[in-house]
């Protein structure tokens, strides 16, 4: 009985100790930029403010910056310690903290492209309505001695031009807005010691952050895990130029602004 006892315990703590060891785990550290502190710094380039926070062997650089009608944070992270070190840029979050707490969904860049390749087919439809339109002339003659006037219709070609070429340039802009998407987009990356990578993350608007826009005055919090730390950076944005008059706008699409400060 003794051996089967000894077996049976042996293989109950092959289960639990994995679980053990993984509830054991140290939570990240935070490591937070702040204008005054030896571990931080900014520059300026081509108006857009550049931030940099450094720890043991890790340099992180962000600017926070938008394009409509999504946030995007350019990330740069340097590896200097002896180890490699896991990037996961899903694991990347930027919360709106003023005028409300709210969270921008991280976008995956390969589905954002694809999502953005596609022309809605709004445009398909008023295209097939705008080419059924028709061109008339008129002429003027004599019918037994009556002057009349006389009207010809036929298909008007030039508008039919017209649509289809609008047609082809917005697929072609959404083209190239989708590969520049793809070609800019950081993804998961390992970084050797000595090695770099950048690129840039996309993150969707939250649900009423229109009515946060309004109140012109916004703080945000964007988060960059890496190895045990996890580096944040604080972002504010107030006061900008009054805004242009609106105009309609789909309603998934929003104005984001165009610069950030770190918040000093």
């Amino acid at each position: 009985m003794k051996p089967k006892t000894r077996v049976f315990l042996s293989s109950v703590l092959a289960i639990m100790l994995p679980g053990m060891a993984l509830a054991q785990t140290p939570p990240p550290t935070i490591v937070r930029w702040q204008s005054d502190a030896r571990n931080s710094d900014w520059v300026v380039r081509n108006g857009l403010e550049i931030v940099m926070l450094g720890q043991d062997g890790l340099t992180v650089k962000v600017a926070l910056t938008g394009r409509e009608p999504r946030q995007v944070a350019l990330v740069t992270v340097t590896n200097q310690t002896d180890q490699r070190i896991e990037l996961l840029p899903s694991r990347m979050t930027l919360d709106l903290v003023e005028p409300r707490q709210k969270t921008f969904r991280y976008l995956d860049p390969d589905a954002l492209a694809a999502k953005v390749r596609q022309v809605s087919p709004w445009i398909y439809i008023f295209g097939a309505m705008a080419m059924m339109g028709t061109q008339t002339s008129w002429t003027s003659g004599t019918v037994g001695g009556q002057r009349v006037n006389l009207s010809t219709t036929t298909h008007d070609q030039a508008s039919e031009d017209r649509v289809l070429n609008g047609i082809e340039m917005e697929q072609e802009r959404k083209a190239a807005e989708a590969s520049n998407i793809q070609r800019e987009g950081l993804r998961e990356n390992t970084l050797l010691p000595g090695e770099s990578v950048a690129g840039a993350v996309f993150f969707a608007a939250p649900k009423g952050y229109e009515g946060d826009y309004e109140t012109r005055k916004l703080e945000t919090v964007l988060r960059i895990p890496v190895s045990a730390y996890v580096f944040e950076f604080p972002f504010w944005w107030g006061l900008p130029p009054p805004r242009p008059k609106r105009i309609w706008r789909t309603p998934e699409v929003v104005d984001f602004p165009t610069w950030w400060k770190a918040k000093k």
